[in-house]
């Protein structure tokens, strides 16, 4: 038996638009969760590791950072949840018949990521109420109760991806759950991800310190917090280019071929690699961010570029996997145009909604317990 024989039949609800379109919104609206969940992610795990290595004692700089992502991260959780949805919504509209499927193959993790999600999410607010965001000092458990869970949440969904993209994997996997942990490609796409999300996330954090050193307020704090965040962005990417390869090395060899053997396919992918490396090289050349805000902004600007064209070729990727058991499908439409518009043109309001949101709640920061 194989992925065909599994195979579950095609929806007979006609799609309410044309394929292309929904493969378009799913990819946008995942680099809008994308930006959040590499906040949310990437943030908890840096925050936890400065917080141990700190100790969470009061005067420490990195003390402060954990801290200033538990006040990002207040916001972050929230949006990486509400910006899931639509993402979620239109992966199981293109590709219902493999993604539910992988969900029920793994049922209890897939299940179990809510309970994960909820623990987690109350951890960070823990941290904020009794650590250093409040106190000044402590919380150290209750941070990396939240990093640890949060990372578990990245390995489920990392399994889900995988499974879902491989239906010929789907007998070994419903014999053993743990068997998609056995891919190859699975543990260099967890840290393609993960690290991903530390760079951004430290970028970030590099950015706003910079803004508030160059501003005045607590110069060799921020200073100090700016050149530590700017570490681990480089770290990050370090790791990030050569981890890359080695993902794409072990990927199927029919996939790897339908990369490099596609122009549409090979320049996004190709463009992003040059985007990596220049990254490196632009946090390689700048020992203090601070005296250089300009290079700072450009920074943050080519690391979301980034992670724009590395979800197209995610989403690529994906589809070369999927390509044997999607060729032939026919897909029943019914437009439903009038629908679309009005959720564009929500989705612009929400946008805007959030921008202003994040505006505010930068020119007037609240402290100690009102913060939390």
């Amino acid at each position: 038996m194989n992925g065909f024989d599994l195979l579950p039949a095609l929806d007979p609800t006609p799609n309410p638009g044309p394929v292309w379109l929904f493969q378009v919104l799913l990819v946008f609206t995942w680099v809008l969760h994308a930006l959040f969940m590499n906040l949310t992610l990437g943030g908890t795990l840096m925050a936890a590791v400065a917080q141990l290595a700190s100790r969470g004692r009061a005067g420490d700089h990195r003390t402060a950072l954990a801290a200033r992502m538990s006040t990002i991260n207040s916001y972050g959780i929230a949006f990486t949840i509400t910006t899931g949805i639509a993402p979620l919504l239109f992966v199981q509209v293109i590709y219902h018949q493999t993604f539910y499927a992988a969900t029920i193959l793994i049922g209890g993790a897939w299940l179990g990521m809510l309970g994960l999600l909820m623990v987690g999410y109350y951890s960070a607010y823990l941290y904020k109420f009794r650590g250093a965001p409040t106190r000044g000092s402590g919380g150290t458990l209750w941070l990396v109760v939240a990093a640890v869970l949060f990372f578990c949440i990245a390995m489920v969904q990392v399994a889900v991806n995988l499974i879902h993209s491989q239906p010929g994997e789907w007998l070994s996997v419903a014999a053993n759950g743990w068997a998609a942990l056995s891919d190859p490609t699975y543990v260099p796409r967890l840290l393609h991800f993960v690290l991903g999300g530390i760079a951004l996330t430290a970028g970030l954090v590099s950015w706003w310190a910079v803004r508030k050193a160059r501003q005045g307020e607590e110069v060799d704090l921020n200073e100090s917090i700016a050149r530590h965040a700017w570490k681990w962005a480089m770290g990050a990417i370090f790791l990030q280019v050569p981890d890359g390869f080695v993902f794409l090395m072990l990927l199927p060899r029919d996939v790897l071929s339908g990369l490099m053997g596609n122009v549409w396919v090979v320049v996004p992918f190709a463009v992003g690699v040059f985007l990596a490396l220049g990254l490196l090289l632009m946090l390689a050349r700048i020992p203090n961010p601070v005296e250089k805000p300009g290079a700072v902004n450009g920074v943050l600007g080519a690391m979301v570029l980034t992670l724009a064209v590395m979800a197209i070729t995610r989403h690529q990727v994906r589809m070369l996997y999927l390509k044997p058991f999607t060729t032939d499908l026919e897909w029943v439409m019914a437009p439903q145009w009038g629908n679309f518009v009005l959720f564009a043109l929500l989705l612009v309001v929400a946008l805007a909604t959030v921008g202003w949101m994040v505006r505010e709640v930068n020119r007037s920061q609240a402290t100690g317990e009102d913060a939390a």
